[in-house]
């Protein structure tokens, strides 16, 4: 460890490489599939579609395996490529998150809300269902992009998240959807194009094969285009992009730090794919000990903790991994640090009030009213007379008024908190926002608004 750190201290910080834009690589997207991983799973996806010709019923789930199959390597192969690693041969040295497995349920969700939004536009007039097909269509990118960064449908559908990424890639994200749009109309042109030329018993094979052909390479290049943008996603890249993206192997080399952690990565993953979850923490928890500042170390060593039975230590680190998250402004990782504690121990009670309620102001400025409110609930019992109790009254009424639209149990919230601290600036900012339902007059409104 001490000659690793002796080769990087004293350097300069250098610049971050310039990332090409993602329409300088459409190349590379198109010829992703048939880099040597990707080209015989797909070969072995197509020929199972031989099977459809044998029952309507085989017919039926072998198309649906197969499309399973084919959209979770479309979001390893996104979630991969939004990490820097854009060679499928370097997948299995990379570690995978196991939340992967779900996300195309999950898409399929979004997917029937938005049809849902749809139908019910469609009632009201025939304009506003195109309106709403044309904005699910531009949705759907920033949506994809969500789904690889949080495993959440929630997070998927909650428009400050969709935002978020459609502001962190700019004004290139239209254009993104435009190329998506291309794509999809490019998959009813090869079939056309395949289909007289391929012999009757390879007709199905032919199909399917252009469907994971095409479904690769919008995912190749939606996980490029989080890459490009990592830093406003804020993305933990396990290649640096000299690497990932000269393709020439004469780039500079990888930052020490950078690949220290991605082989770290790497070990413990592989660890635990045989099984040997001891082994796995035994590392995770020596290096994190060693490097107590490092992000990297920290986030190893809680997703090892949270497949142990460890709980006591579990609650104890998640705290200071929180902390640290928080310190480097990472505030959505310490909410999916959070949640994935909370998963695991349902009755997490975090020792500081003043954390708990910068967390749950953080879940409320993301929509995630559930969470916010899990921090919440008993905060006067778990922090009994502390100083916040009248803040963390103010944002539970803010989150059943506004976000739940529970006015009645705010209104009760807000009767305790008038009773209780009558001239705190909380007690006022909760009756200003209820005015309109507690026939209070109020002749002015708070200097302040949460």
């Amino acid at each position: 460890m001490a000659s690793h750190q002796s080769t990087t201290r004293g350097r300069a910080p250098s610049k971050p490489p310039e990332i090409p834009p993602f329409w300088h690589k459409l190349n590379a997207f198109f010829l992703f599939p048939f880099q040597s991983k990707p080209l015989v799973y797909a070969l072995f996806l197509s020929l199972c579609a031989l099977a459809v010709t044998v029952s309507p019923l085989i017919a039926f789930f072998t198309l649906l395996g197969i499309l399973l199959a084919t959209a979770r390597y479309s979001f390893k192969v996104a979630a991969m490529a939004s990490m820097g690693v854009m060679r499928s041969a370097d997948y299995d040295s990379t570690a995978s998150d196991p939340g992967w497995t779900y996300l195309p349920w999950k898409f399929l969700g979004v997917l029937v809300v938005h049809g849902l939004v749809i139908g019910f536009m469609a009632r009201a007039s025939e304009g506003l269902a195109d309106l709403g097909s044309l904005v699910s269509s531009l949705l759907i990118p920033a949506t994809l992009m969500v789904l690889i960064q949080s495993c959440s449908l929630r997070s998927a559908l909650n428009p400050a998240e969709l935002l978020r990424a459609m502001a962190a890639v700019g004004w290139p994200y239209l254009l993104l959807c435009v190329f998506m749009l291309l794509l999809s109309m490019g998959m009813p042109m090869a079939w056309a194009l395949l289909v007289p030329l391929a012999p009757k018993t390879l007709i199905a094979p032919v199909l399917m094969f252009v469907v994971v052909y095409f479904s690769w390479v919008t995912a190749s290049m939606i996980g490029y285009v989080m890459f490009q943008n990592h830093q406003k996603l804020d993305i933990d890249l396990v290649k640096e992009p000299e690497e990932a993206v000269s393709g020439t192997g004469q780039g500079r080399p990888e930052n020490p730090v950078a690949k220290l952690a991605r082989e770290r990565d790497a070990e413990v993953a592989t660890l635990i794919r045989e099984g040997q979850v001891r082994e796995a923490y035994d590392f995770a928890y020596d290096w994190q000990r060693v490097n107590p500042d490092s992000l990297a170390d920290q986030r190893r060593y809680h997703r090892v903790l949270l497949l142990t039975d460890k709980k006591d230590t579990l609650v104890w680190f998640t705290q200071k991994y929180i902390q640290s998250l928080l310190k480097e402004r990472k505030g959505q990782d310490a909410l999916k640090a959070h949640a994935a504690t909370l998963d695991k121990v349902p009755d997490l009670v975090l020792e500081s009030a003043e954390l708990t309620l910068e967390l749950a102001h953080l879940a409320w400025k993301s929509l995630d009213h559930k969470h916010a409110t899990a921090l919440l609930k008993g905060f006067d019992k778990r922090y009994p007379r502390h100083p916040a109790i009248p803040q963390a009254y103010e944002l539970i009424s803010r989150i059943l008024h506004q976000g739940l639209g529970r006015t009645d149990q705010a209104l009760t919230v807000y009767r305790v908190l008038k009773e209780r601290y009558p001239q705190h600036a909380s007690t006022q900012e909760v009756g200003w926002l209820l005015r309109d339902h507690t026939g209070e007059a109020v002749a002015t409104a708070p200097l302040r608004s949460a």
